[in-house]
């Protein structure tokens, strides 16, 4: 007859120190994976806005303007946005040479920071930046 082993003291405390580890990687891969799609429905949504405002002809530095109005949770420092009129540099002041129906684009590129801490890890994963674009018809 077998005899029932009392002492199992700790079982519990070495099975979660044995999964702890895995957990928090997975804890720390959401909150990580969450920032960045964060970032990019900021800069999806700014460039749309940018875009709405460049193809009523306003200004490059009121496209801007609104771009970065609509996305606050942005760190400007760390984006470039660039606003073109059928490939070409967007005109500075918005003049409308005969521009009409042709196709204004805002790209929105974006250097994700590091947050957490643990970029690093999760490199291989995740990008170093992210970009969005969005295009309409000059009006």
């Amino acid at each position: 007859m077998r005899q029932k082993v009392q002492n199992e003291n700790g079982a519990a405390a070495v099975e979660f120190a044995l999964l702890l580890p895995l957990f928090t990687l997975i804890l720390v891969g959401i909150i990580m994976f969450g920032l960045v799609f964060n970032s990019f429905l900021e800069i999806t949504h700014a460039a749309r806005e940018g875009v709405r405002w460049g193809a009523l002809r306003e200004d490059l530095d009121s496209i801007e303007a609104r771009a970065q109005a609509a996305a606050p949770g942005i760190n400007w420092a760390l984006a470039s946005t660039e606003v073109t009129l059928d490939g070409e540099p967007f005109p500075a002041d918005g003049t409308s040479n005969g521009d009409q129906d042709k196709e204004v684009k805002v790209t929105i590129t974006y250097q994700l920071t590091d947050v957490i801490g643990l970029f690093g890890a999760f490199t291989a994963i995740l990008p170093d930046q992210i970009s969005s674009s969005a295009t309409q018809r000059a009006e």
